[in-house]
């Protein structure tokens, strides 16, 4: 039986190590990036996504590239289709073999 390491969103957990680098509390930084704490606090329990308005504050915030946020978001979002949809694009033949 194959075992699969849970899917998480890499990019709340990063944000959640950079709080707890910084010593920060969400409070702090929602202030700190003009956004309302309970926003902050769904992106970091996954229940909303990052957007791109988002990491840039958190670029400008963190003095890293806004796209660093962006690609670990889209990274956690390509694994989570794949996962979910794996039937389905099994099932996919690839053009050159369809022929």
């Amino acid at each position: 039986m194959k075992h699969q390491i849970p899917l998480t969103n890499s990019a709340a957990a990063m944000l959640r190590d950079f709080l707890d680098d910084h010593e920060l509390t969400q409070a702090k930084l929602a202030a700190d990036i003009h956004i309302s704490p309970q926003l902050l606090n769904d992106i970091l329990a996954g229940r909303r996504l990052f957007t791109p308005e988002l990491c840039l504050k958190l670029g400008k915030y963190f003095g890293n590239e806004p796209e660093y946020w962006m690609r670990l978001q889209n990274h956690y979002l390509f694994r989570k289709a794949e996962s979910e949809k794996a039937r389905e694009l099994a099932s996919i033949r690839p053009l050159k073999e369809a022929g």
